[in-house]
């Protein structure tokens, strides 16, 4: 008996060692995928674009004094060339330039560059600033025409130089160009007097749905050493330094808090 249950017994355990089974369990790393951004219909659709960017710089341009701008499509096309490289810096081409980007859509854009308008000192003009050149760009009465792009950059958090400032645009990127070009500096700022009205409607900026609680653009003008003149058309035949400028806005949330992250 006891040969039999020893045979009975290693019978048993060979079928559990054929029965049995090995997981081989694989674990693969997932990237997390960069956020993507919102689409829109005012960046997604081209009519609502125009729409929603002429609608908006011509209530500045009501409140302001200066007539309406004319949509123009050789400027579109520079805009677009432009935008689709994603590069954060101005084209220095025959224009006057807005740039802004990480805005949700394009009205908050264009309010960011004229809400600008708030900080400007119309009783004692000083001509292009840092702080105002969206604004004074957007009203310049002697500016006609505009033509406008935007184009999803997506996101890149390696796209900075080593000083942590942004080389791509991120997110929805707009760029405006607008002729003849404002921002016509020189002549004790006669330019500055004759184009850029002081408000003639209570000094509130338009309603948006973006909720900021901070706002700053810079704007980098071009030297008089090197930078090209522009015809002023408030003063016929005068020549001036024409200023650059471009505003970057992308933006975060902070618990309980809505800020600008990071402004050029």
């Amino acid at each position: 008996m006891i040969p039999s249950i020893k045979l009975l017994t290693s019978w048993l355990l060979l079928c559990a060692i054929a029965q049995a089974q090995t997981v081989m369990v694989t674990v693969t790393e997932v990237a997390t995928a960069s956020p993507t951004s919102p689409h829109p219909a005012s960046y997604t659709s081209l009519e609502k674009f125009e729409d929603t960017v002429m609608s908006w710089s011509n209530d500045y341009r009501d409140k302001y004094n200066a007539s309406h701008l004319v949509w123009n499509e050789t400027l579109t096309e520079y805009a677009k060339n432009w935008a689709d490289k994603c590069l954060w810096q101005h084209s220095h081409g025959p224009y006057g330039e807005n740039l802004a980007f990480g805005y949700p859509n394009a009205s908050a854009a264009v309010v960011a560059w004229g809400d600008e308008g708030l900080l400007y000192n119309f009783d004692k003009p000083t001509g292009f600033t840092e702080e105002t050149g969206h604004f004074t760009q957007l009203v310049w009465k002697g500016t006609a025409e505009v033509g406008c792009a935007a184009v999803d950059c997506g996101y890149d958090d390696t796209a900075k130089t080593d000083n942590g400032e942004y080389t791509r645009a991120q997110g929805w990127y707009v760029v405006c160009e607008y002729t003849p070009a404002g921002n016509v500096v020189g002549d004790q700022d006669h330019y500055f007097k004759m184009n850029v009205q002081p408000s003639i409607v209570v000094e509130e900026g338009p309603s948006t749905t973006t909720t900021r609680t901070q706002a700053a653009s810079t704007a980098s003008t071009t030297s008089t050493t090197s930078a090209s003149t522009a015809t002023s058309t408030a003063d016929s035949g005068a020549m001036g330094i024409r200023g650059m400028l471009e505003g970057a806005h992308v933006w975060k949330v902070l618990p309980g808090l809505m800020v600008v992250a990071h402004v050029l």
